[in-house]
């Protein structure tokens, strides 16, 4: 069997940017690694997640992922066969690029169609890019979010974001609401006071103000 390595098409150029295109310039890889930079997830999460990229590449592109250090195999807590995947240290790395990418398309004012596919979860990383450090300070808290399926919070800790797959123990706020009125919310569409006031965001816990902060500080 020809290792993940070896299969390997290189640019063959001495230059930084050509050599970490070899690793990840693939097709699907810096999506892969956008999938897991919200948090670990399963073989499974990660195909149902990347519509298109059929089950035979993604096992290659972990594969070679792994080989390359910046993606690790784990078994799932208290499940003995369930393994999951997340970014090594090395892995990590890749977080300012991806956050980088987000701040170039919007600053480009790209768009896509309709019909595209989208998870609310994507905003762990890409609120990043529009982080208000400013309006951050000398907070210490985090809102958390039930979108469809979904959960996760954004939040500020010591003046950076705090952002991350799952509940927050400490949320200050609780929100629930459905896909498509988080993406009205990302998109600028609804404000939260009027997602509140019009039902289509319930606070579970919590109260309504500090959704009004999360916007101003991850509102861009």
């Amino acid at each position: 069997m020809v290792s993940a390595k070896k299969e390997r098409r290189s640019y063959g150029q001495a230059c930084n940017i050509a050599r970490t295109l070899d690793l990840v310039g693939e097709r699907w890889t810096l999506l892969l690694l956008r999938e897991l930079a919200t948090g670990p997830r399963s073989y499974g999460e990660l195909e149902e997640s990347l519509p298109g990229i059929g089950t035979n590449l993604l096992a290659a592109r972990l594969k070679r992922l792994e080989a390359d250090g910046l993606v690790e195999r784990e078994r799932a807590p208290g499940m003995r066969r369930r393994r999951i995947y997340r970014l090594t240290d090395r892995g990590r790395m890749i977080e300012p690029v991806l956050i980088e990418m987000v701040r170039f398309g919007i600053r480009s004012s790209l768009s896509g169609g309709p019909s595209d596919y989208s998870r609310p979860a994507w905003s762990v990383l890409s609120s990043r890019a529009v982080f208000r450090s400013d309006l951050a300070a000398g907070l210490d808290e985090r809102y958390e979010f039930h979108v469809g399926d979904e959960v996760f919070h954004l939040g500020v800790s010591g003046g950076r974001p705090d952002n991350g797959p799952g509940s927050a123990p400490d949320a200050v706020v609780v929100a629930q609401m459905s896909d498509d009125t988080f993406n009205r919310v990302q998109n600028g569409e609804l404000r939260m006071a009027q997602g509140i006031w019009t039902g289509e965001i319930k606070v579970l816990e919590g109260h309504g103000a500090a959704l009004d902060r999360c916007e101003q500080i991850f509102g861009g």
